[in-house]
C-alpha cells in the first residue's frame, strides 16, 4: 500500500509532468547509439504547432524542400473507385493526435534526464532508445544508419521532422490493406495504418484478450490500456485544449472483421461508434485540411497547404451503418514507383517517446509544460506493472 502512494505522489509531481528526455550524441548515458547531438531550440506554440501541422498534412507537394521525399500512395480500392497512385497528403487531425501520443508536442524542452543532460537550456528531445523530436523519429537515427533524409534536420527542424513522420506512414498506408474505399482524405480510413504506425502486431490488436471487451472510447484524461490507434483516435475525440483541435468523434471498424492476428483483413468502411460495440452507429470524416479539395472525385487532389487546422470539420461521409463483410482478399494497392531518395518499406523500428523507471523498466511518456498531459491512471499502471509500451 505504501508502494502504491509513492506512485501516485510521484505520478502528480510536477517534475514527472515536465519529463523531458535527451539521450543526446555526447551524452554519458546513451547506450542505443543515438547518432546526433541534441540541438538547442524553443519549442514552437500550439499556434505555430497548428501551422506547421497545415503544410505536413498536405504532402511533399506543399512543403517542397522542407520536408524529405515522400512516395506516391494508393488511393481507391475498388468500393466504387479504381485504384490510382496520388501525392501523399495525411488527414492532419491524425497527425496532430499521433504527435500528441508520440510526444506531446514537443521539439524541444529542458531536459531532466539523463543526470549529465540536466540543467542544459533547452533542446531537441531524444528518447533512451532514439525517438528525436516532436515524431519521435527513431528509424535512421542511430549511430551508422543512413536514411534517406536528413538527420540533423529531424533534430533541428519541427517541420522537417513531423515531415519525416508521414514518410513512414505512407510506407504503412502502402504495406496494410484497405479500409472502406483506402480514400486518404477519410480520417478512418488511415485506422490499420495507424495499427501498422506503432507496429502491426497482435499486440494492437483490438481483440487481443489484454483489453477489455467492454472497454469505451480511450480518454487520455482517464487512462487505461489500449490499442495503440485507438489511443490515436481517442486523442481525436479528447484534445488537451480547444485550441489543439477541434472534437472528431471517429468511427471505429467492426471488432467482429478484425481477426485474431497480428494485422487485419480489408475492412468495410469504419461505422462503430466505439471499438468493441457497433450498436450505436458513427459516420467517418473528411479530413478539414483538404478542405473542399478532398480528391476523392478520382481527380488529382491540389494541396491546400494555407487551410487552417483549426477549423471546423469539412464535413461527415455517411456509412452503412449494417452488417460489414470485408474484401478478405482485398489488399491495398501499390502506388507505384517512390518518390526520388526514398527507400521503401522503411526499418521496423518506429516513433516513440519512452521513459525509464530504473535500467530496464519502460513506460511511454507525454512530455508536457504546464498541466501534465499524461493521464495519471495511465501512468500508475504502466509503473506497477512496469511494461514496455513498444511498437
Amino acid at each position: 500500500m505504501k508502494a502504491l502512494i509513492a506512485l501516485i505522489l510521484l505520478a502528480s509531481s510536477p517534475a514527472l509532468a515536465q519529463f523531458c528526455p535527451s539521450y543526446t550524441l555526447s551524452s554519458g548515458s546513451n547506450t542505443l547509439n543515438c547518432g546526433i547531438e541534441a540541438v538547442p531550440g524553443t519549442n514552437p506554440t500550439p499556434a505555430q504547432w497548428q501551422t506547421i501541422f497545415a503544410l505536413v498534412s498536405n504532402g511533399p507537394a506543399a512543403w517542397g524542400s522542407n520536408g524529405p521525399a515522400v512516395m506516391n500512395i494508393g488511393q481507391g480500392c475498388g468500393k466504387p473507385m479504381p485504384s490510382q497512385s496520388v501525392p501523399a497528403r495525411f488527414p492532419c487531425e491524425l497527425l496532430k493526435a499521433i504527435a500528441m501520443q508520440e510526444s506531446s508536442w514537443k521539439q524541444f524542452c529542458v531536459p531532466t534526464t539523463p543526470s549529465d543532460q540536466v540543467g542544459k537550456s533547452s533542446r531537441t528531445i531524444i528518447s533512451f532508445d532514439c525517438g528525436y523530436g516532436i515524431g519521435q523519429v527513431t528509424s535512421g537515427m542511430h549511430i551508422g544508419e543512413a536514411p534517406a533524409f536528413d538527420r540533423s534536420r529531424v533534430a533541428s527542424d519541427p517541420t522537417y521532422n513531423m515531415a519525416t513522420g508521414t514518410q513512414i506512414l505512407a510506407a504503412k498506408w502502402k504495406a496494410t490493406q484497405c479500409v472502406g474505399d483506402n480514400q486518404p482524405a477519410i480520417i478512418e480510413d488511415w485506422y490499420t495504418a495507424t495499427w501498422a504506425y506503432n507496429g502491426l502486431a497482435f499486440s494492437n490488436n483490438p481483440s487481443n484478450p489484454t483489453y477489455s471487451s467492454t472497454r469505451g472510447i480511450y480518454n487520455p484524461a482517464v487512462g487505461g490500456t489500449r490499442p495503440y490507434q485507438e489511443k490515436v483516435f481517442g486523442w481525436m475525440e479528447h484534445p488537451p485544449t480547444p485550441t489543439h483541435w477541434n472534437v472528431t468523434a471517429v468511427a471505429y471498424p467492426n471488432p467482429a472483421m478484425v481477426g485474431g492476428a497480428g494485422s487485419p483483413p480489408a475492412l468495410a468502411e469504419p461505422a462503430c461508434a466505439t471499438p468493441t460495440n457497433c450498436t450505436l452507429t458513427r459516420s467517418v470524416h473528411i479530413s478539414s485540411c483538404f478542405g473542399t479539395d478532398a480528391g476523392m472525385d478520382g481527380g488529382t487532389p491540389t494541396p491546400d497547404a494555407g487551410i487552417d487546422a483549426g477549423t471546423p470539420d469539412a464535413g461527415t461521409m455517411t456509412t452503412d451503418s449494417g452488417t460489414m463483410t470485408p474484401d478478405a482478399g482485398t489488399t491495398k494497392p501499390d502506388a507505384g514507383p517512390t518518390d526520388a531518395g526514398t527507400t521503401e518499406p522503411l526499418p521496423k523500428t518506429v516513433p516513440r517517446l519512452t521513459e525509464t523507471l530504473g535500467p530496464t523498466a519502460q513506460v511511454g511518456c507525454h512530455c508536457s509544460g504546464g498541466t501534465s498531459l499524461f493521464p495519471l491512471v495511465g501512468l500508475l499502471w504502466l509503473a506497477v506493472k512496469r511494461r514496455a509500451l513498444r511498437r
